[in-house]
């Protein structure tokens, strides 16, 4: 979409409708180059040296197994294995062995060219292509070769399949073999580092045994199950000492044995230290201990020793209280108990607190056990799959050297061709015919881009965003004329010679605009640059007014450096509005009455170098005034916009803006700058329209000189009317 500016204006594109505008109005050149070119491709067809080519096609024959059974090891598309294959093939070993096999002599008849040369040469005439058949069921690859000899043309295209039919199967083998090779050197590798990892884990469980995170739940148990034992043996050693210090208590004189306590050297003292001494190992050690043997040994001696001094003498024999006596070994067995219990602290404390130990240092072993689990783990898993491709990839290799996989087939095989390739007339003729299009389209676009004017009402429109009250055609025809103009005014003021041609029909389609506003009386009429016609399109819309509907009009020539109205109208004055202005003389004297019926001409006068001055001066807008009241409607033909700053202070007295662009030669970037700085326009005069554009937008002969209203007699004869289109 075209952008718009601040003040309205679109921006310069290029539509269909340009395009189609242009094409119209160019036509007789698409014409001319059409022919051109379809001479060429026949001068071509008939001068340039005839070309053979020969076809071969070869099937690309999927594999017999399936592929959910054996998976193939080629893993490139058939269209990348194809460019891989024809680059090999076009290598120079091949090209090489190719040359020799066919003669060099056959390649190159002339004998100018090098080895070099000719595989460029057959690189160059090859082709090959690929085209699927039934969707991807099948593939057919296309080779063709042209050669100026249909003979060599055959043997060349049946050489290069057939050396493309032995790459391929070389090249599937090869990667085949080399892929099995690949896995089984990987496969050794993994091999020795699951080995590694298996060993590295199991010197990490021996050496840690007992502190293996699958042995934490054994070492909780164990250490719950030693703190129950603790504590009953706590609860003991506790129970044991309140029995020594009640039993001690129970002792006459308050000490245990009071005065019967026996001496320490006698055989009574030893045999209760030996009793002792055997409670204590019965309860560390098992009935067949030798500890306990010996402890029991000691013990019948000692008995044996005191039944001797029992039944020795009284006097000899110490006596002893047996209560206190009991009360003593009771005494001693608990402490011995007592020692037991302690001694049994001790050991539980110990394997409590080496259970503990490992507890703590699971959650570590467990970490390291776990990463070097993870990395035996991953290598085995990559050891299986590295296994099972290396089953694939065998299976593969056998599939390749059975021939059961996707191979290449000779479908249809070189034949020498009967004619020649090249020139094609199907082919010739219309490249000739679309490259001479194509040179007249650049040249069009060169010539329309280097002439940046409007060729249709749309385009106008569409920039400038104003109506066109009038599209008015050439005025170069002897036929739009009823009659010969007697000469009195300027014949293209077709208005007045030619009131029924269609120029003069389209100055009228202004009239309903003008009328539609009855305060539109003052028109100026100007234009972006001279040679545009707006003193032409002036003088004939003014006509419209005065001819057509005996309206007053004063025509005021305002463009006082080069006035032209007075040609047009054929006078010859001698004064004017420069005397006006000046008041060297009365409007009166200088107002003309023209040959045409109510239409009063003021005309510029004498040129003068300075009008601005006159035209600021308050007797020009004293005269516009006047003019109001004597007359309906005033016309001023004003000067151009761009040459001199005149029509900016003389739109300032109007009441609508004529603005005339001149087609095929009016800058449409002068038509915009115009408009933006008058800002008040009202329509566009577009002048000098091309016969076609006209006819495109009007439907009918532009010179018809007959009216819509005249009788059939009074028209032309239709091969008349052929002839002026």
């Amino acid at each position: 979409m075209a952008s718009v500016d601040d003040h309205g204006f679109e921006s310069a594109t290029f539509t269909v409708e340009d395009g189609i505008e242009v094409v119209e109005r160019r036509r007789w050149w698409f014409a001319i180059a059409a022919l051109a070119g379809l001479a060429l491709g026949v001068v071509a067809w008939f001068t340039l040296p005839a070309r053979y080519t020969s076809e071969t096609t070869i099937l690309v024959e999927p594999q017999e197994v399936p592929d959910s059974f054996v998976k193939s090891t080629i893993t490139l598309d058939i269209e990348n294995r194809l460019r891989t294959l024809h680059e090999r093939v076009t290598s120079y070993a091949n090209l090489n062995a190719l040359i020799d096999k066919i003669g060099q002599e056959h390649l190159d008849p002339s004998g100018s060219l090098s080895r070099e040369a000719i595989m460029a040469r057959i690189t160059r005439n090859l082709w090959v292509d690929l085209k699927t058949v039934s969707g991807k069921t099948a593939n057919v690859v296309e080779i063709a070769y042209t050669d100026a000899s249909p003979q060599l043309a055959k043997d060349v295209a049946a050489e290069i399949s057939s050396t493309f039919i032995a790459e391929n199967l070389k090249d599937r083998t090869q990667q085949a073999q080399s892929t099995a090779e690949f896995l089984d050197r990987e496969l050794d590798r993994l091999r020795t580092e699951v080995s590694a990892a298996e060993e590295k884990v199991r010197a990490f469980k021996e050496e840690r045994m007992g502190a293996l995170p699958s042995q934490l739940e054994s070492n909780l148990r164990s250490l719950d199950r030693l703190n129950l034992e603790l504590n009953a043996n706590l609860e003991a050693q506790t129970a044991l000492q309140q029995r020594i210090s009640m039993l001690s208590g129970q002792s006459p004189g308050g000490s245990p044995g009071g005065a019967f306590v026996p001496d320490p050297g006698s055989a009574t003292g030893a045999l209760l230290e030996a009793r002792r001494k055997l409670r204590e190992a019965e309860l560390l050690y098992t009935e067949s201990h030798p500890n306990v043997i010996q402890a029991r040994e000691r013990v019948a001696s000692l008995e044996k020793e005191v039944a001797e001094e029992a039944r020795r003498p009284r006097s000899q024999v110490q006596v002893v209280d047996p209560v206190a006596m009991g009360l003593r070994r009771e005494i001693e067995t608990t402490r011995i108990e007592a020692d037991a219990k302690r001694r049994e602290e001790g050991r539980l404390r110990s394997e409590i607190a080496e259970l503990q130990k490992r507890v703590e240092t699971t959650p570590k072993m467990e970490t390291e056990l776990l990463g070097m689990t993870r990395d035996y783990e991953n290598l085995t898993k990559q050891y299986q799959d590295l296994l099972a491709k290396k089953f694939a990839a065998s299976m593969a290799r056998n599939l390749e050297q059975a021939q059961k996989a996707e191979r290449f087939n000779v479908l249809r095989p070189a034949r020498v061709p009967g004619s020649p390739s090249f020139p094609n007339p199907l082919i010739v003729l219309p490249a000739g015919i679309v490259f001479g299009l194509f040179v007249v389209v650049l040249l069009i676009g060169i010539a329309e881009f280097r002439n940046p004017s409007f060729r249709s009402v749309a385009r106008l429109t569409r920039m400038t965003g104003l109506p066109v009250v009038a599209s008015i055609p050439r005025i170069d025809d002897e036929r739009i004329y009823e009659q010969t103009p007697s000469g009195e005014v300027d014949r293209r003021l077709v208005v007045h010679t030619a009131p029924e041609s269609a120029p003069a029909e389209q100055y009228r389609t202004f009239l309903p605009i003008l009328m539609e506003d009855a305060e539109r009386q003052v028109v100026l009429v100007t234009s972006a640059s001279r040679g545009d016609g707006k003193s032409l399109s002036c003088m004939n819309l003014a006509l419209t007014l005065a001819c057509d509907l005996g309206r007053r009009v004063l025509l005021i020539d305002a463009d006082m450096r080069r006035p032209t109205a007075h040609r047009l109208l054929k006078e010859k004055p001698t004064k004017g509005l420069v005397d006006v202005l000046r008041r060297h003389a009365s409007f009166g004297e200088c107002a003309i009455k023209t040959r045409v019926p109510n239409l009063t001409l003021l005309p510029a006068g004498r040129p003068t170098r300075n009008p601005l001055a006159l035209i600021t001066d308050a007797a020009f807008l004293e005269l516009v005034e006047q003019a109001r009241k004597d007359f309906e409607y005033v016309f001023i033909d004003s000067p151009p916009m761009l040459p001199v700053v005149d029509t900016r202070f003389l739109r300032k007295v109007a009441d609508f803006v004529l603005f005339v662009v001149r087609a095929d030669a009016t800058p449409r970037e002068a038509v915009v700058r115009s408009m933006r700085e008058l800002r008040s326009v009202g329509g566009l005069v577009f002048n000098q329209v091309s016969p076609g554009s006209f006819r495109r937008y009007y439907y009918y002969d532009a010179y018809a000189r007959y009216s819509y209203g005249d009788s059939a007699a009074n028209a032309p004869a239709e091969g008349d009317a052929d002839a002026d289109a």
